[in-house]
């Protein structure tokens, strides 16, 4: 059975430093084409590699001891 494969290709501004970073990446990844179509399916499937943070307000308020848990 003959296989039909369709192509999409992406293009990088290289003048632009954040895009040239993003090619360059990408260029040295030994499958390419693999590599791109994971992310993809991790987006699909909503699973985020990024780590979100959220700042918490820090006091100087030493009001804190210790002394009754050891």
């Amino acid at each position: 059975m003959a296989k039909k494969i369709k192509i999409v290709q992406v293009a990088f501004n290289v003048m632009d430093p954040d895009q040239l970073q993003q090619y360059d990446y990408v260029r040295n990844r030994p499958n390419k084409s693999g590599y791109l179509k994971r992310l993809v399916q991790r987006e699909m499937d909503g699973v985020s590699s990024v780590v979100m943070t959220k700042a918490i307000d820090a006091s100087d308020n030493n009001d804190f001891s210790a002394e009754g848990f050891i």
